[in-house]
């Protein structure tokens, strides 16, 4: 589908080539105007400005000038009134443009499809725009490419305490119109303007177009690198005023200061822009502490980054930058209590019975005493912590309690998977990796997060286990893997039919938001499915391939080693190590 870019700007009468209803009209002809076309333009209305403030404040500006006793407060001619009073705009003129001279050239199919969608456009805009008076418009097909000029005059209607009861005014003509600023930084000619782009993307729609992004091929600037560019300029700038005055008004000193900040200011536009280019690098840390703290520094700073499932990744021109924050964090001190619950935890995630947890946290350099009150006191600690003052879920009946629902779990486990062994291949190795993955995290192969500190055995990673566990789940449903990758591929053509639909009814014209937004909802909700199968579509082949767990401990692996290697980063495009 053919794409036409779109251009709307609005210019106001006051300001130097805002708006010219002379060159509009062609009362003189420029010399990018072929004169040879010029009688093929299209007059949609002509009328002075001065006659179109009569005819629309005529009435209410003798109807004021009666009210007023004093013969000063009288206006005698509105228009000239506005125009010398600098505080409304006499008029506004909107520039329109399908396309451009590089994409629309004379006597092309695109050429008469542009001119057809602008006069599409001209036909609606004073029936969108009811507080909007034209009183002169005309499409230009003498010049480059065809376009509009529309030169309005903003009224409103509601009458006001003091003053006329219609009068000029571009915000309280859009007010009426029904253009209310929120709390988003858009005021009412923002809005209004967003809305008329918006019409012209309808227009192209409604014709068989798409939208093309006139401006897709220029990087986005950053606040620095747009003020080093008009640094850069104004330099320039100066720099040519001052070669061509005479030797009275500018001296060498002067000349030799502005070409050395002219290079500086190049010098920094190359620099950004050699950055913007550069490539996004995949940044990972040991622990959590660590990555949030960078990537917090990394928010206040405004420094642009994508958080991934084991790290982040940024453009490594903020390399130094990431150093610089990382060298900056020290590791919270942990509390006897913390350290103590830690160990709890990892001890009784390996433990065999009571007893066996008791000699593994012995192990770990406490001094056990069993009483009224189970305590235990660190190596290099002066006392002993009573484990109930660590919180309800650590006392030692607490402790007893799930230690045993642990050491349940993993018999039934090890029943299911004997049982499985003799029936169903894909069930067992579900099971299978279920165990190699409690293995591997109670052995600290895999990283070990707690959910809630104050609450022993309760890890981030049981949701790896309720992905496993509903995994199994669906296999005993009779599930198999042709299924899920029927039921991916069923998804797939779904989402790609709804999306389809969707760019059916915005073809077609349908302008009923409520039922583009249904149909956006259901397309929503398909997607989500389509991702949910995809899913475990993955997880299930990876099982079946044995590479699930290996997958993660490489991963986890990687980010190990960058506490030997601080400055390790991944190529986000490639994957291969730098250094």
């Amino acid at each position: 589908m053919e794409r036409f870019s779109i251009s709307f700007t609005l210019g106001k009468a006051s300001a130097a080539h805002g708006a010219n209803v002379n060159h509009n009209n062609r009362k003189f002809l420029a010399d990018n105007i072929n004169s040879a076309e010029t009688s093929k333009n299209i007059s949609y209305k002509m009328q002075t400005v001065e006659s179109a403030y009569e005819e629309l404040f005529g009435e209410a500006v003798r109807e004021y000038n009666e009210k007023q006793k004093r013969p000063c407060r009288r206006i005698a001619d509105y228009y000239s009134h506005i125009a010398n009073g600098h505080r409304e705009e006499p008029f506004y003129e909107a520039v329109v443009q399908f396309g451009d001279c590089r994409t629309v050239q004379p006597g092309t199919q695109r050429w008469y499809a542009a001119q057809t969608m602008l006069n599409d456009y001209m036909r609606d805009f004073e029936k969108r725009n009811p507080n909007l008076f034209v009183f002169n418009a005309v499409m230009h097909l003498d010049e480059a490419s065809p376009h509009l000029h529309i030169d309005f005059i903003p009224f409103y209607t509601k009458e006001r305490q003091r003053g006329l009861k219609k009068g000029v005014s571009m915000r309280a003509a859009l007010i009426e119109q029904g253009f209310v600023p929120e709390n988003n930084g858009k005021n009412q000619l923002t809005l209004w303007e967003e809305s008329e782009r918006k019409e012209m993307e309808y227009i192209l729609h409604r014709r068989g177009f798409l939208r093309e992004d006139k401006h897709a091929d220029y990087a986005h600037m950053s606040v620095g690198e747009y003020k080093a560019l008009q640094d850069s300029r104004r330099m320039e700038t100066l720099l040519r005023q001052t070669q061509t005055v005479s030797k009275n008004e500018a001296t060498r000193m002067e000349v030799y200061r502005l070409k050395e900040e002219l290079q500086a200011s190049q010098q920094t536009i190359r620099q950004l822009e050699q950055e913007k280019e550069s490539e996004y690098k995949m940044f990972f840390y040991a622990t959590d502490d660590k990555q949030a703290y960078v990537m917090q520094q990394l928010e206040q700073m405004g420094i642009p980054f994508r958080e991934t499932e084991n790290g982040f990744e940024a453009q490594e021109c903020y390399m130094k930058t990431i150093r610089s924050i990382e060298s900056h964090y020290h590791a919270q001190p942990v509390s006897h209590r913390e350290q103590l619950r830690e160990d709890i935890d990892r001890c009784l995630t390996r433990a065999t019975g009571f007893n066996d947890f008791l000699k593994r946290l012995h192990d770990e350099g406490y001094s056990i005493k069993q009483g009224k009150y189970l305590a235990a006191k660190p190596w290099h600690g002066e006392r002993y912590i009573r484990f109930k003052s660590l919180g309800e879920h650590y006392t030692e009946a607490s402790l007893r309690g799930l230690l045993g629902e642990k050491l349940a779990f993993e018999k039934k486990l090890a029943a299911k998977i004997e049982e499985a062994k003799t029936k169903q291949f894909p069930k067992v190795m579900v099971l299978l990796t279920a165990r190699r993955y409690m293995d591997s995290f109670i052995t600290y192969r895999l990283p070990v997060r707690k959910l809630w500190q104050d609450r022993p055995l309760t890890w981030v990673n049981d949701a790896e286990l309720d992905k496993l566990s509903a995994l199994n789940a669906a296999l005993n449903n009779g599930e198999t893997v042709d299924s899920f990758r029927r039921r991916f591929h069923e998804l797939t053509e779904q989402e790609k039919a709804a999306e389809r639909a969707i760019e059916h009814m915005i073809y077609m014209g349908e302008r009923d938001t409520k039922k583009l937004t249904e149909a956006r909802a259901h397309h929503d909700e398909i997607k989500a499915a389509q991702k949910d199968a995809a899913e475990k579509l993955e997880m299930i082949e990876k099982i079946m391939n044995g590479t699930y767990m290996q997958d993660m401990l490489n991963k986890f692996s990687e980010r190990k080693r960058s506490e030997v290697v601080p400055n390790g980063y991944y190529n986000a495009n490639t994957g291969v190590r730098r250094r």
